[in-house]
Order: C-alpha cells, then sequence, then structure tokens
C-alpha cells in the first residue's frame, strides 16, 4: 500500500489553516475565565444631591485648586486566551475563574446581585452621614427619612455595581449635610464598604484600584485597613506620589484628610 503524501502547496496550506485555528483558539474562543482589570475613576459630585440642591463648593479657601472625591473601579470582562497568557508578565490583569467570581449564578443574576449591594451601599452611605452629622432620621419603606426634608440626602449611581463605593459617597453626602469642604482641596480616590455606624470594610481588587487612582491623578487614596498593605505595596511598585491612607471609619477618613491638610482636631 502507497504511503499518502502532501504536496508542498497542501503541506503550506494545511499549516496556514492549523495557525489561523490556533490564533482563532488564542484570540477569539470563549474561556472558564474572567479578568479584571484597573476601570475608571468618576467624582462623587454629580451622583450625590440633597432635596434643597445646595452644598458646598469643593475648593481649598485661598487658593485656586479645586478638592474632589472619586470613586475607583475596576473593569471585569470574560477573559480570552491571550489574556491569560499576558497576564504571566502583566500584573494589572488578575485572571480567576468565572465561577469562583458569579459563584454559580447566571451573568443576569449576577449583575442583579451587584446592582442590589451597590443600592444597599448608597443606603448605607446616606445614614452614615446623618449619623456623623447627627441629623435625625427614620427609616421607611421609602427609605432613609430624616425629620428635616431639606436634608435629604439621593444618590444616583446605577452604573457601577458592587458595595465597595460606600466610603466615598458618605464623604460627599457631608459636604451636602454640613457646611465644610471634607475634600480640604485634595484630589481624593478612595474605596472601602461602610455601614450605617460608619464602619469601613475591606473589598477586593485594591491593586487594581490604586492603578486606576493614580492615573486619574489622585493626590490621596483611603484604603481600608485591612487592604493597606497590598495598597501601599502596588503605589510603590508604580511609583506613585499619590498617598496611601489607612481607614476604619468615616470618622477615620474625616480626621486623616484634616491631617493631611494640616489642621488641628
Amino acid at each position: 500500500m502507497g504511503k499518502f503524501r502532501l504536496s508542498g502547496n497542501a503541506r503550506q496550506a494545511a499549516g496556514i489553516f492549523m495557525i489561523a485555528v490556533m490564533l482563532w483558539i488564542v484570540v477569539y474562543a470563549p474561556t472558564p475565565l474572567v479578568v479584571y482589570e484597573p476601570g475608571l475613576t468618576f467624582e462623587t459630585a454629580p451622583f450625590v444631591q440633597s432635596s434643597n440642591g445646595t452644598g458646598i463648593q469643593q475648593t481649598n479657601a485661598g487658593t485656586d485648586k479645586s478638592g474632589v472625591f472619586l470613586v475607583t473601579t475596576v473593569k471585569l470582562t470574560d477573559a480570552k486566551y491571550w489574556q491569560a497568557i499576558q497576564a504571566i508578565w502583566n500584573k494589572d490583569f488578575q485572571i480567576l475563574s468565572k465561577n469562583s467570581v458569579t459563584n454559580g449564578l447566571s451573568e443576569k443574576d449576577y449583575l442583579a446581585r451587584m446592582s442590589k449591594d451597590m443600592l444597599n451601599s448608597q443606603n448605607s452611605a446616606v445614614e452614615a452621614a446623618y449619623r456623623y452629622a447627627d441629623i435625625p432620621y427614620k427609616v421607611s419603606p421609602e427609605g432613609l427619612q430624616p425629620d428635616d426634608e431639606s436634608r435629604k440626602i439621593t444618590i444616583s449611581a446605577s452604573d457601577v455595581g458592587g458595595p465597595s463605593a460606600g466610603l466615598m459617597f458618605a464623604l460627599q453626602s457631608l459636604n451636602l449635610l454640613l457646611d465644610e469642604d471634607f475634600t480640604r482641596g485634595f484630589r481624593i480616590a478612595g474605596t472601602g464598604t461602610i455601614d450605617k455606624d460608619g464602619n469601613v470594610g475591606s473589598i477586593g481588587g485594591i491593586a487594581l484600584k490604586v492603578v486606576t487612582a493614580d492615573r486619574a491623578g489622585a493626590e490621596l487614596f483611603l484604603a481600608p485597613k485591612d487592604n493597606y498593605e497590598e495598597a501601599a505595596a502596588k503605589a510603590k511598585e508604580l511609583r506613585s506620589e499619590m498617598k496611601v491612607i489607612p481607614v476604619t471609619s468615616l470618622g477615620s477618613a474625616i480626621a486623616a484628610i484634616q491631617d493631611e491638610a494640616g489642621l488641628t482636631r
């Protein structure tokens, strides 16, 4: 029986076909993985409003330097094989199994859970701000209702999922509730969950959020105490001029900003 042999042109065509298939797998084929990478920052001010439409302008008196509070985000997408390979040397890519992130939920159910977590975080941020500012309020089926309706705070940030923006929304809420600018003229990024008592909790993806904040030109980065070492190490790795500050509560965040501004307490 004679042996079947491909001609030179056929071998070349077969080789090109195999390379094309391999490239398609690497670039386009779906995987059971997801990739986290640095996301965007956004200013909190446009998303936090009071019922009377007033608040403190975020500037540092005596200078032309404006202060802002910034929420940091991470980007989560389905990973391709090329991203999994790139993550070997790219420290700004974090590859995880999709199931470990969603806990087996469908994409629809996972997004719904993240949306619910964000709404709960917004409510906790407002309640923590009311408590810090000693503003009487009631909890009703319609939400938090201050005794003085002109002090009502609402947060509208439905495009951001998860609970990690709580601290920054609480700080922004205080700018609307009290006659004081809590940015002290700094460009302040940060992250952390918050409960109604103002306690700040740890979050995931802190190193990626440090990258996001550094790219946005933040001067200070407020990190939950349990995340501080990782956040500070990432800032050092980036050779960032941004100062990372550990916080445990809404009050400690305010005190830390005052210290950076050289204000006595």
